[in-house]
């Protein structure tokens, strides 16, 4: 019949390296794509750079060194400064990084007995997470003697301070060089209180990536979690999980994250706080895709070939449904860092949440607009910070949904 053969040429063949060698898997042929997409290895390169001046900021800028000689005696002072919560956030960043190896060495053996290697990797690697930081936490009484190192260092044999000696929390001695312009020794100048603007920045950065991939975290576990349950299983359990959604969907965030903060007592931190809050009330974006996903998948054939092999409901559900509808998950979870990220800076630029931050910085630099150093340095980490995870959302978006190329 005419018009089913194609013309000549209108048929591609698939490229040769797709054809040569073992079939690749789908998380394999995503990163190809992303890898093609312009900008997203420098994006991503530029979110490992936040993370790692996250975590080594007390290696970078500070008043504890990191090497101390005296009396003929060799100590090690900064990592008995480094606290419980730095020392989980370092194991947390080497555990993601290694993750690919141990899904490696897993594959032959959760293959054997028909299990995903990835989802035994993520709980192998958070049990070893769990255990340390509980260990850490019941054992280790980190050091606070701070502004003793830098008072000594002409009267030692030898200290290996920081690239930035200077103290995190300036004191009276500091007053005389405050807002000073850009300099070797003050890479971003100083502040109202002679705070130095570049540790302003590091440990900022702590507070809107911990901020954005927490509450993220809690907020999209419990999007897969809820959306999973009621696609999957529809009837009474969609129902009541979808008016429990449009109730959460009517909260405003900004408001009810103000009046929490405005009630709960002076011993609960503020910061914890808004990452709850932000983490409760953000579940329903991820809960409608995940939803949606669901009640396509449920009818798929691969599923009902499943069912009638008399494959259990929770292995089905965990090993072959919520795997598949995970794709606008992740597309979700990368703009809602950046959400999350602009929407701490917001309540520090208010006042709201009294941390290293840089909506705080940014009310400083709003004061003394002169300074420009002040509010130069805020803003253009938090515009830096906010575009590459926006970026890092687009890429993702274009690479898992083929839809879009049409």
């Amino acid at each position: 019949m005419p018009g089913l053969i194609p013309e000549s040429g209108s048929i591609k063949a698939p490229p040769a390296d797709v054809l040569a060698g073992p079939p690749r898997s789908y998380g394999a042929i995503v990163w190809r794509q992303l890898r093609r997409r312009p900008g997203f290895m420098a994006a991503l390169a530029v979110v490992m750079l936040l993370v790692l001046a996250a975590l080594l900021a007390p290696f970078i800028a500070g008043e504890v060194p990191i090497r101390w000689v005296e009396n003929g005696r060799t100590s090690w002072p900064i990592f008995r400064y480094l606290t419980s919560a730095e020392y989980a956030a370092m194991l947390a960043f080497l555990l993601a990084l290694a993750l690919p190896l141990t899904v490696r060495f897993l594959r032959p053996r959760t293959l054997v007995a028909g299990a995903s290697p990835w989802a035994w990797a993520v709980l192998l690697h958070l049990a070893v997470w769990l255990l340390v930081t509980a260990a850490l936490v019941t054992v280790r009484q980190p050091e606070r003697r701070y502004g003793f190192y830098l008072e000594r260092a002409g009267f030692v044999q030898s200290a290996w301070f920081p690239p930035i000696a200077y103290p995190r929390y300036p004191g009276y001695a500091e007053l005389d060089v405050r807002q000073e312009p850009p300099s070797w020794r003050h890479p971003f100048g100083t502040g109202r209180l002679g705070d130095d603007v570049l540790i302003g920045i590091l440990y900022g950065a702590r507070t809107a990536l911990s901020i954005g991939f927490v509450a993220v975290g809690i907020g999209s576990g419990l999007g897969v979690l809820l959306g999973a349950l009621s696609g999957f299983f529809g009837g009474l359990v969609d129902l009541v999980l979808m008016r429990l959604a449009e109730i959460f969907m009517c909260f405003p965030r900004l408001i009810l994250i103000i009046i929490i903060l405005t009630v709960i007592p002076a011993w609960v931190p503020p910061l914890w706080m808004v990452v709850l809050v932000l983490g409760v009330t953000g579940w329903t974006g991820d809960y409608r895709l995940m939803r949606a996903e669901l009640l396509r998948i449920r009818g798929q054939d691969y599923i009902t070939a499943a069912r009638a092999l008399g494959i259990p409901t929770w292995r089905l559900l965990l090993r072959h449904a919520v795997p598949n509808g995970l794709a606008p998950i992740l597309v979700g979870a990368t703009f809602g860092i950046a959400g999350a990220v602009f929407l701490e800076t917001s309540l520090a630029f208010l006042g709201l949440v009294q941390t290293p931050s840089w909506g705080e910085m940014l009310n400083d630099g709003r004061q003394h607009l002169e300074y420009w150093w002040l509010w130069a340095s805020a803003g253009l980490a938090i515009f830096i910070t906010v575009f590459v995870y926006n970026l890092l959302g687009e890429a993702v978006r274009d690479a898992i949904d083929p839809r879009l190329k049409l």
